[in-house]
């Protein structure tokens, strides 16, 4: 379980921290919420059930230096998942980042950045959605890693492409 003072990625805004524990009535009963605090904005507060699987399932902790770097070494390795279908894609992808799944995103971040190149290579573009979805996982990631191995972002985002051994022009 979590605690105040925990620091957590929240799938939907990234790492926070646990600032504190409260208790609301909701439905006529008592119930237990996490206020968490976004690292990228100590403005906003974000309050959520602390006993609803649902949310906690987007809830997780941060991964430990040996972790983050053994995942940044699985990505030559991880395979293409590209969906054909646009709206199986969309739905799957959303899910995938939903899930806060490391290497499920990353391994669709491949996928997305593969396909990506082949577009280029037709004068074409991503679809909004697969751009979309590159972003917010992206952003988990990238967060994530640089938080826990002390690196920066911009560098670290350079680091994971060229492991994704996608042909260049």
């Amino acid at each position: 379980m979590y605690n105040v003072g925990d620091i957590v990625i929240y799938t939907l805004y990234g790492i926070c921290t646990i600032q504190e524990e409260t208790m609301r009535v909701f439905n006529g009963a008592d119930a237990k919420y996490f206020v968490l605090v976004p690292l990228s904005d100590a403005k906003t507060r974000i309050t959520i059930p602390a006993e609803n699987p649902i949310i906690l399932s987007r809830l997780h902790t941060l991964m430990n230096q040996d972790e983050a770097k053994d995942i940044i070494e699985r990505i030559p390795f991880l395979e293409n998942m590209w969906i054909d279908n646009d709206n199986q894609r969309k739905r799957d992808f959303s899910d995938i980042v939903k899930s806060g799944d490391r290497e499920k995103i990353l391994q669709m971040m491949k996928s997305i950045y593969t396909h990506a190149s082949t577009l280029k290579n037709k004068g074409r573009k991503l679809h909004v959605s697969d751009e979309q979805c590159m972003r917010d996982g992206e952003k988990l990631i990238l967060d994530e890693l640089s938080y826990v191995l002390g690196k920066d972002r911009l560098l670290l985002a350079e680091e994971i492409k060229l492991k994704f051994n996608i042909d260049k022009d």
